[in-house]
């Protein structure tokens, strides 16, 4: 079957908007990561598991958001055929593998299944990027794609080797390229591209010819650098791995996108997703001038910049693919508060090592936060991916 559109017979709304049942999974797995933290604070749970937990916000929750914003944005943009419902089926199974196969600590059965889902995922998108619909060009940046799910393949491979069959840094390796590695490129790729386009209307374009190579090459080398930072973070120094990293995300999205141009488009979510964009250089720039607040300065990343990403993006994406424009170009009190629970989430979480006191009062507010909030999207959005889809560029 080729990736070409097919007008011979109708495609479902949830073959063409996948969105509308990757973005609600997402959410429920994200619940099942988070809530034993909660427990915990509580004093109803004995562990706190922080390795089911890592996995579960990472290969569930965070890749189910990116399976349904590939899965549609993709397939419109390059002009070509949407997933079929086999891949759509094994896509929505495999995260729930995921997270079972983590809850029970079974690594190995757990990486097994993500491997599976990234080779699923890769299938879908490398044709499409090498082979776009009639008319159709492929922004340079889309290069970041393959190379992000690549970096998040390699980093499975490396973080199930059990200890004593390799040198010790190489499980250090693999874990920053697993939780880091797959989302900060897929925000370097695709933020790059979408951002103008979310923050102030400017779709996202492609040079031809000489121009075109030349911008595929800066995007290839900066990834290389990218990619060198996590071996030169357990090789040389946390100090200077985070700091290449701080400058690639400085190079490749902060100068490219013109981020420090407020959004210009109307819309509170334009501002969560401008603000989530800003928390990945700055998260790494903790780690670079103050090494032994890796801990907090990650959580930037990951709460600050991919989880709030994640809801404001989907946010967008729910609205303007349901033609909801008074909501889009408004500023919803759910969205604003969404925001806000984030932000609490975020800090409450960067407290938690200063304050030992205060240890389970710190992580249980982070995690309550963050509960709400991604109930509060679920109870906004997801009555709204039920409507007939409205035609979108």
């Amino acid at each position: 079957m080729t990736a070409s559109l097919s007008a011979e017979r109708p495609v479902p709304v949830w073959r063409r908007e996948p969105y509308r049942l990757f973005f609600p999974l997402g959410v429920v797995l994200g619940q099942v990561g988070v809530l034993p933290w909660l427990l915990y604070a509580l004093g109803l749970a004995s562990a706190w598991r922080s390795t089911t937990h890592a996995l579960t916000l990472v290969q569930g929750f965070m890749l189910c958001f990116a399976l349904g914003f590939l899965y549609t944005f993709i397939p419109r943009r390059t002009g070509t055929e949407g997933p079929s419902a086999a891949r759509v089926g094994i896509s929505l199974l495999l995260p729930v593998a995921v997270t079972a196969s983590a809850w029970w600590e079974a690594w190995w059965l757990a990486e097994a299944f993500f491997l599976a889902q990234l080779g699923v995922l890769l299938s879908f998108v490398v044709p499409r990027i090498l082979a776009p619909g009639p008319g159709r060009t492929v922004p340079e940046g889309m290069v970041w794609v393959p190379m992000a799910l690549g970096l998040g393949a390699a980093g499975a491979v490396l973080t199930a080797v059990p200890p004593g069959m390799g040198p010790r840094w190489l499980h250090a390796l693999g874990t920053g390229l697993l939780l880091q590695g797959l989302f900060a490129g897929l925000v370097l790729g695709v933020g790059g591209m979408l951002l103008p386009m979310f923050l102030h209307g400017e779709p996202p374009g492609a040079d031809a010819g000489t121009r075109r190579r030349l911008k595929q090459g800066l995007h290839v080398a900066a990834a290389l650098a990218f990619v060198a930072s996590f071996f030169l973070e357990p090789l040389v120094s946390s100090r200077w791995g985070h700091a290449l990293r701080a400058v690639v995300v400085a190079v490749a999205l902060v100068g490219p996108t013109r981020l420090w141009r407020p959004p210009t488009q109307a819309g509170l979510h334009r501002w969560l997703i401008w603000a989530s964009a800003w928390l990945l250089p700055l998260g790494y720039l903790v780690v670079a001038l103050r090494p032994e607040l890796r801990t907090a300065g990650l959580h930037v990343v990951f709460l600050g910049c991919f989880g709030l990403m994640a809801l404001a993006v989907s946010t967008h994406v729910v609205l303007a693919h349901g033609g909801h424009g008074r909501l889009l170009m408004g500023r919803p009190w759910q969205v604003g508060t969404v925001g806000a629970l984030m932000g609490v989430a975020m800090v409450s979480r960067l407290l938690v090592p200063f304050t030992s006191a205060h240890f389970t009062l710190w992580l249980g507010l982070a995690a309550g936060a963050f509960l709400t909030a991604t109930a509060l999207w679920a109870l906004f959005l997801v009555p709204l991916t039920r409507g007939a889809p409205t035609p979108h560029a």
